[in-house]
């Protein structure tokens, strides 16, 4: 009896080490036998390092951050704690009305609230810089006979400005971003297709009663997708591509279902919307690699008997339902492929007739980069 006393004390007396170890190396030993693949914010997740450089301890916390197992759960209770007590959740504020937006002063993933408040710009130094990018790169893809369009998705904080939290409503300056300013700059200063989406969905936003962008995500959904790419369409028939896209209507509605979303931490699911456009046309996904974030679609009978690229970040993924219709071949690829490797790849295999260069407002500043990315050697 006695031993038997001896045996649940020890017990009792280790185990808060016992527990306190397991919820220190917990983590790492599960790794060691399951890892995370879920993508939470949409976007590539950190690859292992396999090579000993001076920022291998910074690369290998960030692709342990993003793939350590019972990531998905472990952020979404804590952000449901913070959520219950009302506070922002650390990668997300909480509107108005349960509207969400991303917390781009917390998480490095683009710079929202920056073109949200108007009040920094891009200095006259940089936005020269990004139009001579852009020019660039237009005249690089002239050069090989290719068409060259940049298209831009602007925040959800900026377009739905008034589901904003009050105290940022007020903090507000303008409502025009330094993206808005650059894009003027440069449509002003070069030869570029450009394309500023913000006006479309504005005006869009005041005629049509659904919402282009989900509440609880932050990206658009179908409807502000349609809406983009009208615009596009009309673009690019001036350009010889004879694209006819009816202007949306809501009864071209034939369904509404939920959808999860990116920001929703609450449980509830978001809602998207399909949209009845040429329903007789049947593409072919003939290659998906990378989680989606490369594919290839095949489409015989398209209006459109040419090739086409897009290179695309998030927002990218709803313009495709509608582009893979309308182009008889397309390639879609990540903005990661974006580079002079990348390119020079994707260009010399697929030998696109039409470059789409779409980013969202908050990774814009990527622009200051053209003028390298598209020096010619």
């Amino acid at each position: 009896m006695k031993n038997i006393k001896l045996y649940v004390q020890k017990i009792y007396l280790s185990t808060p080490a016992i527990v306190v170890l397991l919820l220190v190396f917990g983590g790492f030993l599960v790794n060691c036998f399951v890892s995370n693949t879920y993508m939470l914010d949409n976007r590539p997740l950190a690859e292992k390092p396999t090579t000993l450089t001076s920022h291998f301890a910074q690369d290998f916390e960030q692709y342990y951050n993003d793939t350590f197992a019972g990531r998905k759960k472990l952020v979404k209770k804590f952000s449901k704690i913070k959520l219950k007590l009302g506070l922002d959740t650390g990668f997300t504020i909480n509107g108005l009305n349960g509207w969400m937006f991303y917390d781009s002063a917390k998480v490095p993933d683009g710079y929202t609230l920056v073109d949200y408040y108007g009040g920094v710009f891009f200095t006259p130094e940089e936005e020269e810089i990004m139009a001579q990018g852009m020019q660039r790169a237009k005249d690089f893809y002239a050069k090989r006979g290719i068409d060259y369009v940049i298209v831009v998705v602007p925040n959800k904080e900026g377009l739905y400005s008034e589901y904003m939290p009050i105290r940022m409503q007020k903090a507000r300056v303008s409502d025009i971003s330094r993206t808005d300013r650059a894009i003027s700059y440069a449509q002003k200063n070069t030869d570029v297709a450009i394309i500023n989406w913000r006006d479309d969905l504005v005006l869009a936003k005041e005629k049509i009663s659904y919402a282009l962008y989900y509440k609880k995500d932050s990206h658009w959904n179908n409807i502000g997708a349609y809406v983009a790419y009208q615009s596009l369409a009309k673009k690019l028939k001036t350009m010889g591509y004879n694209i006819e896209v009816t202007d949306f209507r809501e009864d071209m509605i034939t369904n509404i279902y939920a959808t999860r979303s990116d920001l929703g931490v609450d449980g509830e699911p978001d809602i998207d919307f399909t949209i009845n456009y040429k329903t007789d046309q049947h593409p072919n996904n003939i290659i998906d690699e990378d989680h989606g974030f490369f594919q290839i679609w095949e489409n015989p009978d398209a209006a459109v008997q040419k090739r086409v690229l897009l290179i695309r970040d998030s927002m990218g993924i709803a313009l495709m339902r509608y582009m893979v219709k309308d182009f008889a071949y397309g390639v879609y690829a990540h903005s990661k492929w974006n580079t002079k490797e990348g390119l020079k790849e994707l260009i010399e295999i697929y030998k696109p007739d039409l470059v789409i260069d779409e980013t969202g407002e908050r990774y814009f500043n990527r622009f200051l980069k053209y003028n390298d990315l598209y020096k010619e050697e």
